[in-house]
């Protein structure tokens, strides 16, 4: 267990799109959404409170669940929701990690099962990192809410969920899914951003939770994999 302090004055939140145009202040630190080793080297600065909310998958590897044992392990607290964090926090359910919102609980209930229903396209960070696709879960909670609201019966809410769940993530956009009549003029307004609003969920919990101090966890164990990304992070396990 490392002898440095608790940092509660430092919340560090991995985003993109999921909290595009929401101006963080202290106590969080943001960084760019995240991939493997990149909670991990956070390790030698002590610990404190990672949120984990969108992370890269595509371009380089996903956040290893191993690291985020580790960081527990050594008295990190790790919150995941929205996105990744939402995967990876059901995923440990049980283990530590903690989860936020509507789409980490679908995840850890089984009501979702696919890594694809989060992903979406987004601009880079040096652009501001806003969705410049749809992601599915968001559809689903949209078509929920036309539902409701009486624009969409039920069976064209689900061939429109059908037809979204065709379109690859990248090229998913609501202009895809032929929208009309009114539906199409309902749209702007009642859409939903289940991402964005689970997002902000997990940001207060960890604000709320920032200065209690969580309790250690075994280490798990020493794979060739976590030891390669400690390496190539510059971390010392």
């Amino acid at each position: 267990m490392t002898s440095m302090p608790w940092n509660a004055d430092r919340i560090m939140v991995f985003a993109g799109p999921s909290l595009a145009g929401v101006e963080l202040a202290a106590p969080f630190v943001r960084q760019p959404p995240a991939g493997a080793g990149d909670l991990l080297r956070w390790l030698p600065h002590g610990p404190c409170t990672l949120l984990l909310i969108d992370g890269v998958f595509d371009t380089r590897a996903a956040v290893f669940h191993k690291e985020i044992l580790w960081l527990l392990a050594r008295g990190f607290r790790v919150i995941g929701a929205a996105s990744m964090g939402a995967l990876r926090a059901a995923e440990l359910d049980g283990h530590g990690m903690i989860g936020a919102g509507c789409i980490y609980r679908a995840y850890r209930d089984g009501r979702l099962t696919s890594d694809a229903e989060v992903a979406v396209l987004h601009a880079p960070a040096e652009l501001g990192g806003a969705a410049l696709s749809v992601a599915l879960v968001d559809v689903r909670a949209t078509l929920q809410a036309a539902v409701r609201a009486r624009v969409l019966t039920v069976n064209d809410a689900r061939a429109c969920l059908a037809a979204a769940s065709a379109i690859p993530y990248r090229d998913r956009a609501w202009a895809s899914l032929g929208a009309a009549g009114a539906f199409a003029d309902w749209l702007p307004h009642g859409r939903v951003g289940l991402k964005a609003a689970d997002a902000l969920v997990g940001l207060a919990l960890a604000r709320d939770l920032a200065a209690t101090l969580p309790q250690p966890l075994p280490e798990p164990p020493r794979t060739s994999f976590l030891r390669n990304l400690a390496v190539a992070v510059g971390v010392t396990l």
